[in-house]
C-alpha cells in the first residue's frame, strides 16, 4: 500500500474513533446526575466533535484532485494492523456498567478514554509521514491530555478531597 493510501487509512480510523469518544461523552453525560459533571462530558463531546472536522478537512485536502486513493478493504486491516497497537483500543462500558457507576467512576471511564486517545495521537503521530499530518495528529493528542486534565479536576470537586487540577485548595497550617 502507498503511503498515502496508509495517511488515508489512519485518519479514517482516527474519524472513527472521534465519532466513538462522541457517542461515548453523550452517553456518560446521560448517566451522569451532578449538573457540572453533565455539562464537562458534553462540553468535551463538543470538542470531539471540532476533533472530527480538524480530521475530516485534513483528509479532504489528502484527497482533493487524486482518483481512486482509497485502498481495497483488506489493505486496510494490514495498514490499521501495522499502525495502531492493542495498547490503543478503548472498551465502552456496558449499559449495566453505566447503571451502577457513581459520577466518579464514570468520569474515571472518560479519563481512561482520554488516556487511550492521547496514546493512539501519539502513535499516529510518531507514524506520520508528513509534516502537517504529524503536526495535526500531536495537536490532538495534547487536547486530549488537556480533557484528561479537566476530567480529572471534575473528579477532584465531586470527591471533594481539598484538590483541584492537582493543587491543593486549603491547607490546615497556619
Amino acid at each position: 500500500m502507498k503511503e498515502s493510501e496508509t495517511v488515508v487509512v489512519v485518519v479514517h480510523k482516527a474519524i472513527d474513533r472521534e465519532k466513538d469518544a462522541i457517542s461515548l461523552y453523550l452517553k456518560l453525560a446521560k448517566a451522569v446526575k451532578d449538573p457540572k459533571a453533565k455539562n464537562v462530558l458534553i462540553s468535551l463531546a463538543t470538542d470531539e466533535v471540532g476533533h472530527m472536522d480538524k480530521l475530516e478537512r485534513h483528509l479532504t485536502s489528502i484527497l482533493a484532485g487524486k482518483k481512486g486513493l482509497l485502498p481495497k478493504a483488506s489493505e486496510v486491516l494490514d495498514a490499521m494492523a501495522a499502525r495502531l497497537t492493542e495498547s490503543s483500543k478503548f472498551v465502552f462500558p456496558s449499559a449495566a456498567e453505566l447503571a451502577r457507576a457513581d459520577e466518579v467512576r464514570i468520569l474515571e471511564l472518560a479519563v481512561e478514554r482520554e488516556i487511550v486517545a492521547n496514546r493512539t495521537y501519539l502513535e499516529m503521530a510518531s507514524a506520520a509521514g508528513s509534516g502537517a499530518a504529524k503536526e495535526m495528529f500531536l495537536a490532538l493528542a495534547k487536547e486530549e491530555e488537556t480533557h484528561s486534565k479537566i476530567l480529572r479536576a471534575e473528579i477532584d470537586s465531586i470527591g471533594q478531597n481539598g484538590f483541584w487540577f492537582d493543587m491543593q485548595e486549603f491547607t490546615m497550617e497556619q
